[in-house]
């Protein structure tokens, strides 16, 4: 490999987390696997086959060209886009037969239009806004609008969802936003005079604490990559981390107690040591929020990271790793050794969100995906994408210095 710093996406990890997932559910409500942002960091082209194998029923992303780049490596699987698409894309939704958001009548009317046009149905789900004001029609409105769409020739409502706000953080909204949501769909349905066929509300952290709110559907998106893992609990099975994030240390270099270094010579050098650099920085979506603040793994030791995060390169203490050379693996997310380093803790250093951190994750980092030993279910899934699928991860094919 060029590039001696990757990712590793474990696949099999993915298939047992939407498996374990759809045991949990009853027999008639399906996963739609989020897999916007390139699948949270992890690759869409590989994820979407993996999960529909696995028990996911349908997909979801954000953006219409997400949604079109599914349906040209081949995928049939309904797909619904989650963010208010352009109206001028009206026409390839139809054409493509994606899913749209109803959250207002332009955009409504425009789907309607292509669907004439066309001869086929506009799939769409009504979107209700039940306290975040982002997207969506409020609760109150939403008669007046089924009324209008009942109206539009070509439009067919196969759906009917919302985004709660504080899922994680305040269940009273929660279970308020989820009322609205419930008295929305009855207003809905009674306008429509048909029971709506896919009610969905939860995202990953509202299934986790909800399962009354799970209704035909749940939305995972960052539960089934497991981040952060689910270690399982009276609703939800263990869900296990599917990305992981390594290097090779690239240059050691002495140094002397109080020599400081780094861009603004930020670290001054308690002692004589020695220092490591990773070859990974700000450019592959590391965060320079880790300056003089993070960690990473070698020898399955935490090695603080010192100075500034740079652009291409990332400085260690080897203190904790006395034996360490050139080469030898680098995790800077995942386990190794006796440790794991799990993204929800790097976020909260970094004072954000785990989705953030590893969406940020760049292209420069090669994404190495494999399945483990005697997981004939993956291989299945990437039967027409076997180039896709490595033998084994890096780390155990790869030579180097450092004890396994």
């Amino acid at each position: 490999m060029l590039r001696p710093a990757w990712i590793e996406v474990n696949l099999s990890a993915l298939a047992d987390n939407i498996h374990n997932l759809k045991s949990v559910l009853s027999p008639h409500q399906q996963i739609i696997a989020v897999i916007k942002g390139d699948a949270y960091g992890h690759g869409a082209l590989p994820v979407w086959r993996v999960a529909l194998a696995s028990g996911a029923g349908r997909l979801a992303v954000a953006l219409v060209q997400e949604a079109l780049e599914l349906r040209r490596d081949g995928c049939a699987a309904p797909i619904l886009i989650l963010s208010s698409p352009p109206r001028e894309a009206a026409a390839l939704l139809v054409e493509q037969q994606i899913e749209s958001p109803l959250t207002d009548l332009e955009g409504a009317k425009a789907l309607s239009q292509a669907a004439q046009r066309q001869g086929r149905p506009a799939l769409a789900h009504l979107k209700v806004d039940t306290g975040l004001h982002r997207l969506g029609i409020r609760p109150e409105e939403v008669p007046p609008f089924c009324e209008a769409f009942r109206e539009m020739p070509g439009l067919e409502i196969t759906g009917i969802f919302t985004h709660f706000s504080s899922a994680p953080s305040d269940p009273e909204a929660t279970m308020e936003e989820f009322t609205q949501f419930r008295q929305a769909i009855g207003a809905a349905e009674a306008t429509l005079g048909q029971r709506i066929p896919l009610r969905h509300a939860c995202n990953s952290a509202a299934a986790v604490r909800y399962p009354e709110m799970w209704l035909d559907a749940v939305r995972p998106g960052a539960l089934i990559y497991g981040i952060p893992r689910n270690r399982g609990g009276l609703y939800m099975p263990v869900m296990r981390p599917v990305l992981a994030l390594r290097a090779r240390l690239s240059v050691i270099k002495e140094v002397r107690a109080g020599e400081r270094i780094g861009y603004d010579l930020s670290y001054r050098a308690p002692h004589d040591g020695r220092l490591g650099q990773v070859p990974l920085g700000y450019a592959d979506g590391w965060d320079r929020r880790l300056s003089n603040n993070g960690y990473v793994l070698i020898h399955g030791q935490r090695c603080p990271i010192v100075g500034r995060v740079c652009m291409d390169t990332t400085t260690v203490d080897l203190t904790p790793a006395p034996e360490a050379q050139v080469e030898d693996l680098v995790t800077l997310i995942g386990g190794q050794g006796e440790d794991q380093i799990e993204v929800h803790e790097l976020a909260q250093l970094c004072e954000t969100v785990h989705q953030e951190f590893v969406t940020r994750l760049g292209p420069r980092l090669p994404r190495v995906y494999f399945a483990e030993p005697g997981d004939t279910r993956v291989r299945a899934a990437l039967a027409d994408k076997e180039d896709l699928l490595s033998d084994a991860p890096i780390r155990h094919r790869a030579s180097s210095s450092q004890h396994r």
